[in-house]
């Protein structure tokens, strides 16, 4: 029987049930800590508390460590999987074990050229819209209500994004901007989101005058949240990003592998903890393949809702709703016509929502030059298009392509689960699962299990100190 798009790409990301059976001896040996999720926030707790002295268990659901930080090879030619870019967090211990005895193996940019698409016009020197793309008439009605917004001043959190956008852009963006492109990602308008919405897609600064004006708008600590430079040359707070030199981004994750085993990790992969048995407010174990593994302590990086439900509290089990990732891979015989490294598209004509470039930030091999297009859609429609297709004819329409060159080779991979839609309700309910789950003593939640942050080098900060703060409080 033939298989659907879905069924063809999800092993990939599913946890699957392990095949593997843990040896006896696990049964008899207990650790200082077990951590659950093996993406970069687990990695990175694994490796602290090892580096402390402490016996570590490291389990993960999937075939492979790194989440989606991993990168994957089709017809000679290397992706990436999710997330390209590794950053310095600015912690001198953390940076080191993160990226010490690699140095020569990265290639190092002082900021990434990062562009948008939107309103039909590519802005290859920002990845803030532009508002002077709209009539004189559009962008000085945008622009007078943006700056005379009153921002949102009130002790109490906004109802939903909708009335916090009002308060820092006025009705007109929300209007013309910001609801088409969250309809776009998310499939709802800013009424039925979460007032901190609009930060997970990095939508909070607009270009608007000139560049001069903008350097005296940007005086101003309240205009400052509001208005863009012109280019990205004149902020002068980038933080330096890395790539590896060879194997795409997975090789970072293969090089943190060897880490954790020299560091001593135990590190598990396709595993299915069946349960937590706890005892006073405190887990004592986690039970694999009918075997309990005792911990001391459990650092949790999966969803807080699992946990809950594997120490049978009782909690009412609301599924958060999740869109779906596609990635589809373009390769081209010739050089993209944009110096980008990656461009967000917040054109809402345009249904991909980002493409990267990667002969932009690594050497081209074999004349072969790659794109990853990446869609954010409904898991409904996954079957609906050949996705194939519309990435090329929309990386055409946005000039990114020579009109001549041909396209040698495409995938699509898709992502089932891939983004979880962040309503007023899933957030609530999220933070009451993370509550439950602090009321155990020894349970450290870290990654987005904590609610603490989104974007990664949030998450792996905040996972450094929560295990600094476990091992070592004298020093965090």
């Amino acid at each position: 029987m033939e298989r659907s798009l879905l069924e063809t790409h999800q092993e990939d990301f599913f946890a699957v049930k392990s095949e593997y059976k843990f040896a006896g001896y696990l049964t008899m040996k207990d650790y200082d800590f077990t951590i659950v999720g093996a993406g970069l926030p687990g990695i990175v707790a694994a490796l602290v508390l090892a580096n402390k002295g402490q016996r570590c268990l490291l389990l993960e659901t999937a075939p492979n460590i790194g989440g989606l930080l991993r990168s994957y090879e089709v017809d000679g030619y290397t992706f990436d999987l999710g997330t390209h870019f590794a950053n310095f967090t600015g912690i001198d211990y953390l940076d080191d074990l993160l990226f010490s005895g690699i140095g020569g193996d990265w290639e190092e940019y002082p900021f990434l050229a990062a562009g948008n698409f939107w309103n039909g016009r590519l802005n290859e020197v920002s990845e803030s819209p532009d508002l002077t793309s709209l009539s004189i008439e559009g962008h000085y009605k945008c622009l007078g209500e943006m700056l005379s917004a009153p921002g949102w001043h009130d002790h109490r959190d906004p109802e939903n994004a909708k009335e916090l956008l009002i308060s820092e852009y006025g009705q007109t963006l929300v209007d013309l901007f910001f609801d088409p492109i969250f309809e776009k990602l998310t499939g709802k308008k800013s009424d039925s989101l979460n007032h901190r919405a609009n930060l997970l897609f990095n939508l909070k600064r607009f270009s608007v005058l000139d560049a001069n004006a903008t350097f005296e708008l940007k005086k101003s600590e309240k205009f400052d949240s509001r208005v863009a430079f012109h280019h990205r040359k004149d902020f002068k707070f980038h933080r330096p990003c890395l790539y590896p030199k060879n194997g795409g981004i997975g090789n970072w994750i293969g090089q943190l592998e060897k880490k954790l085993y020299a560091a001593g990790v135990d590190v598990r992969t396709n595993v299915q903890i069946e349960r937590v048995d706890t005892h006073n407010g405190m887990v004592r174990s986690l039970s694999i393949d009918g075997k309990a593994i005792e911990t001391k302590g459990l650092f949790w990086s999966a969803a807080t809702a699992t946990l809950c439900k594997l120490m049978g509290v009782d909690v009412e089990l609301i599924r958060t709703e999740f869109r779906s990732t596609i990635l589809v891979g373009l390769v081209f015989d010739r050089k993209f016509l944009s110096e980008c490294d990656y461009i967000t598209v917040l054109d809402t004509k345009l249904t991909s929502f980002r493409v990267t470039l990667y002969e932009n930030f690594r050497e081209s091999k074999f004349g072969m030059f790659g794109a990853t297009v990446e869609f954010i859609v409904a898991p409904d429609k996954i079957e609906n298009c050949d996705w194939a297709r519309v990435a090329e004819d929309e990386i055409r329409q946005m000039g990114l392509c020579d009109i001549y060159a041909t396209l040698i080779s495409q995938h699509v991979k898709v992502i089932p689960n891939g983004f979880p839609v962040q309503s007023n309700k899933s957030i609530a309910t999220l933070g009451e699962y993370a509550r439950m789950a602090r009321s155990f003593n020894n349970i450290h939640l870290i990654g987005r299990a904590s609610g603490e942050g989104w974007f990664l080098n949030d998450l792996i900060r905040q996972a450094y100190l929560t295990s600094i703060a476990v091992v070592d409080p004298q020093n965090k």
